[in-house]
């Protein structure tokens, strides 16, 4: 069976040879602390993800100092997330062949020279390459971070790792959040960035302490080539699905704050909150969300919900307006619990449906119909924002988007459930 599921169950296809290559028994795992480990992933991921952010929370600085318009400020969050997306497959292959160790390493060196760079930024086209700089890393960091967990951590813990992991980008977004703003206000924005990049140096010092050189216990000896190269069906599912995410997030992070300060009256402070408070939520949800996808029979089973959860978010958001200016918090605690967290579903299931030499290019896949939709999100609500003067257009937009999110993965249930059936009339 190879219909891009989870590993089938022995009811329906009997022992998985999935399974059977990635956790060959017996074996004495390595002794890795598991809480220093999953600190330092949540670490690297916090910081390879932030530079994303940080576009959308000093934008008002960005367009009262280097005179940007709200279409150049879309433009280069999309270019960030469009040096994402060229970059993640090569950084995925990068990541099975060097180790994710020593990937992790030169991702947050990135990060470093990014966030240096962009605080020298002088006009849009210096802000749009350096931004190019700082997506390095977010291109990379989930290949890197999910061959650490192949190589040093056995099945059955690996949902909790994941999710702790993948919450560090939550946590990332939490503190620019509360710290970038007010840092920026007091001291500049531009000392802001460069103490922002030194923080990356103290990720480096932390992964070269802790994670493991060389290739774990947990990673099997022998080559696993046995779908000749190609990759699991399911994470061309899950790349499209990423897609929709993306337009989601990228246009909510670029330009939620400014929505904030523009529609709601809030001040530059406040409205960055809000993405912290998205942060905060979603910090917590990633963890759950990567333990309830090691355990669900399918990925489209938290897949549908989250989409759902993310359609409700926006629709708080976008109502808040009209409303009460409370709905923006409603809508950034649920961004949070889905839009924001719906990659500690998409990264397990690379982790459970990939080969162990495949882990790095079944995520970078993933990342990048992710990038893909960063790439579209924020420039098309800025644009349209601009053309049109409202912000009804790209928050009904986002609705669809999502509503396609939806509808996407009960088509792959449909065809899932439709397969294990003729699997099952076949058996009997």
């Amino acid at each position: 069976m190879r219909v891009g599921e989870y590993p089938p169950s022995a009811a329906t296809e009997g022992e998985s040879d999935i399974d059977d290559r990635r956790d060959p028994s017996p074996i004495v795992p390595r002794r890795v602390g598991l809480v220093g480990l999953s600190a330092v992933l949540a670490g690297a991921m916090a910081l390879s993800m932030t530079p994303g952010p940080i576009i959308g929370i000093l934008s008002r600085f960005f367009i009262d100092e280097l005179g940007l318009t709200r279409t150049e400020i879309g433009a280069v969050a999309t270019f960030h997330a469009f040096a994402m997306m060229l970059t993640s497959i090569p950084l995925g292959m990068l990541a099975d062949r060097l180790s994710g160790r020593y990937t992790q390493v030169l991702m947050l060196l990135f990060v470093f020279l990014g966030l240096l760079t962009m605080a020298f930024s002088w006009d849009f086209w210096s802000l749009l390459a350096f931004a190019g700089i700082a997506a390095l890393p977010a291109a990379g960091a989930n290949s890197a971070t999910n061959n650490i967990i192949v190589q040093n951590v056995p099945a059955g813990s690996r949902g909790w790792i994941t999710g702790i992991k993948q919450s560090g980008v939550q946590i990332g977004t939490l503190a620019a959040g509360l710290t970038l703003p007010v840092t920026a206000a007091r001291l500049g924005w531009r000392t802001a960035l460069v103490l922002a990049s030194l923080v990356a140096l103290v990720g480096i010092a932390a992964t070269l302490a802790i994670v493991p050189s060389g290739r774990g216990a947990w990673t099997p000896a022998r080559d696993a080539g046995g779908r000749g190269g190609r990759l699991p069906g399911a994470v061309r599912w899950l790349s499209a699905y990423g897609v929709t995410m993306g337009i989601g997030v990228g246009a909510y992070i670029a330009f939620v704050p400014l929505y904030a300060q523009e529609e709601l009256g809030m001040g530059v402070a406040l409205a960055g909150t809000v993405i912290a408070v998205s942060g905060a939520s979603g910090a917590l949800w990633r963890v759950l969300w990567g333990r309830i996808a090691e355990r669900a029979g399918h990925p489209t089973v938290p897949l549908l919900a989250i989409g759902a959860l993310s359609a409700g978010a926006f629709i708080a958001t976008w109502v808040a307006a009209y409303t009460t200016p409370y709905l923006i918090w409603v809508g950034a605690a649920l961004v949070g619990m889905s839009t924001g967290s719906w990659m500690s579903v998409g990264m397990m299931a690379a982790i459970m449906l990939s080969e162990p030499q495949q882990t790095g290019q079944s995520t970078a896949s993933i990342v990048l119909g992710f990038a893909l939709g960063l790439t579209i999100g924020p420039v098309v609500f800025g644009w349209t924002v601009d053309t049109f003067g409202t912000y009804d257009l790209p928050w009904a937009g986002l609705i669809v988007n999502f509503a396609a999110a939806i509808t996407m993965m009960l088509v792959w249930r449909f065809r899932v459930r439709a397969a294990e059936e003729t699997v099952v009339g076949h058996a009997t």
